[in-house]
């Protein structure tokens, strides 16, 4: 979204909106954040570790959340380590939390990709701030002094052969969407030159068919980011190779990656590559995890990007089943923790873990117990609200159907209705002075779309788009199918349970009375895949997949 301030405010009602509540209560408002920017003002971070990314995942997420939930607390918290940040720019530009004989090694282009971010969001969604511009203008510069065509070459400055660095593309975007200046747009389109990888160009071979584990070095999250930092530009330069790339990518990671939880990544133990996943994720004594959590964050981003950039449905599909599953049952039922490996293996013995202290744990060196994937959670979370409700000039997209309320400024005023997707009918009523093009996803589980009591086409799998003046007694209304459904797994041996976009589970602890949904399923008895293994513990097993 490129105009913020015409993107519509939401409030969503059911079980995504009282879990974005609980992260910022339990989790958000917990942060030192402090101690985040303190490594920034020592630049001590002489080990080669990542603590300079936690800042700017954490503060965008709460910026994010508190868009939408506007706690004064939360926005007091965020004004104060945004002004402390600022505090820690040197002279030359510069924020890093490396020394600088460090400095463009190891994870520092990263971290500072992710402050890039971090103000960027505070500049967009908190307020137009021109300290905060010329700070990010001021740190970009002080990069390009060092990094560019002639210089050192962004491949050089990080981790996984390039792509980690090179997945500041999105935040130069950022920077040269917010000022104007030309010279930040050559630079995006210097690091899309580069390829993102030393291995080969990620774009073309994206383009040319390659599959997601055989693109650079497989690494799932940074190389994702490449993309969706690719889509980013596209607005400016609208290179029709951009938009094919960056499609072509979403659908051969929506094929080959993703799993029936709405998750990806493998490979490693904590699940962080592309592996051809959507077919492992069944393979007995698979020796990698399954499942990052920041995968699932940075996947939920690329539909959003995919969304805008060639509205297909799919992308509104994937973001249902990742945030209902992948996301919330990622989440600590309290909010305050978030596991880094999904369950694994699927087909039985796998648990949920709370994410540890990752510098720790890597370093013993602890660090306040923050984790990437931790820091990622509520991210994924607090995108639920812009990813449910998209607007497009004077269109309007519904993704998801759980109760909400949202302002379209300028258009409309929408409000949804219901206890989707644990009921089976939610009503969409529209205030609008205005005709409007409104487009609802069809999901799979649908059974009739009515408008004032008649039927609608309504085919899933795609958009239902409807053209019209709304009159406040309008009643739009969708019933769904929540009877269970049996999928295959793509190689053919297991099945799994669905119930609407709720993947269910078996849970060791047989009956769990607090469980969402119950359901019996070929004589076992299964449980929602959020509640399922919610004891974070690693007797409390869960089942995804069972033989056929």
């Amino acid at each position: 979204m490129n105009d913020f301030s015409q993107g519509p405010r939401v409030l969503l009602h059911g079980l995504l909106g009282r879990a974005l509540e609980r992260s910022a209560a339990c989790r958000l408002k917990t942060v030192d954040y402090h101690q985040l920017t303190e490594i920034f003002r020592l630049r001590n971070e002489d080990d080669n570790a990542w603590r300079c990314e936690f800042w700017g995942k954490v503060v965008r997420s709460a910026i994010l959340t508190n868009y939408y939930l506007q706690d004064p607390v939360l926005a007091e918290m965020i004004e104060t380590t945004v002004r402390e940040i600022l505090a820690t720019q040197t002279p030359d530009g510069c924020i890093s939390s490396y020394p600088e004989e460090k400095q463009l090694g190891g994870w520092d282009v990263w971290g500072r990709k992710y402050v890039l971010l971090g103000l960027l969001r505070f500049y967009d969604l908190v307020r137009p701030d021109e300290a905060v511009k010329s700070c990010c203008m001021r740190l970009l510069d002080n990069l390009m002094a060092q990094v560019g065509p002639d210089k050192k070459s962004i491949l050089d400055c990080g981790q996984h052969e390039g792509l980690a660095s090179a997945s500041i593309l999105g935040a130069v975007v950022g920077v040269y969407r917010i000022t104007g200046e030309k010279r930040y747009l050559d630079f995006a389109k210097y690091i899309v030159g580069t390829g993102c990888s030393k291995r080969h160009n990620i774009f073309e071979e994206a383009r040319a068919g390659t599959i997601p584990c055989e693109l650079g070095n497989g690494k799932a999250y940074e190389m994702t980011s490449c993309f969706q930092g690719l889509a980013e530009l596209y607005p400016f330069d609208p290179r029709e190779e951009y938009r094919t790339a960056c499609e072509t990518y979403f659908k051969a990671v929506r094929k080959h990656e993703i799993f029936v939880t709405g998750a990806g990544g493998a490979k490693d133990r904590v699940g962080e590559f592309w592996d051809n996943g959507a077919l492992r994720q069944t393979e007995p004594g698979y020796p990698g995890g399954l499942g990052e959590t920041c995968v699932s964050a940075t996947w939920l981003h690329y539909c959003e990007r995919i969304s805008e950039l060639v509205h297909l449905p799919e992308a509104g599909d994937e973001t249902e089943r990742t945030l209902y599953n992948a996301v919330l049952g990622a989440m600590a039922p309290d909010g305050t923790r978030w596991v880094h490996l999904n369950p694994t293996p699927l087909i039985g013995g796998g648990c949920k873990l709370p994410a540890p202290d990752q510098l720790q744990k890597c370093f013993n060196k602890p660090f306040g117990g923050h984790d990437c994937c931790r820091a990622q959670g509520p991210e994924a979370l607090a995108l639920a609200p812009r990813l449910a409700l998209m607007r497009d000039g004077q269109s309007v997209t519904l993704n998801l159907f759980e109760p909400m309320s949202a302002d379209v400024p300028g258009l409309a005023k929408i409000k949804v209705t219901g206890n989707y997707p644990l009921e089976a009918e939610s009503v969409i009523r529209i205030t609008s002075d205005a005709a409007f093009e409104f487009n609802l996803r069809i999901p799979a589980c649908i059974r009739r779309v009515t408008l004032n009591g008649e039927t609608l086409s309504a085919e899933p799998g795609r958009y239902l788009t409807i053209n019209r003046a709304w009159r406040a007694e309008d009643i739009l209304k969708m019933e769904f199918d929540l009877s269970v459904r049996e999928v295959g797994s793509p190689d053919g041996k297991y099945r799994a349970f669905l119930r609407g976009p709720l993947v269910l589970s078996e849970d060791s602890r047989g009956d769990v009375p607090h469980a969402l949904c119950h359901e019996n399923c070929a004589g076992r008895s299964l449980v929602d895949y959020i509640t399922a293994g919610d004891l974070m513990d690693e007797a409390n097993t869960i089942q995804v997949w069972f033989p056929k």
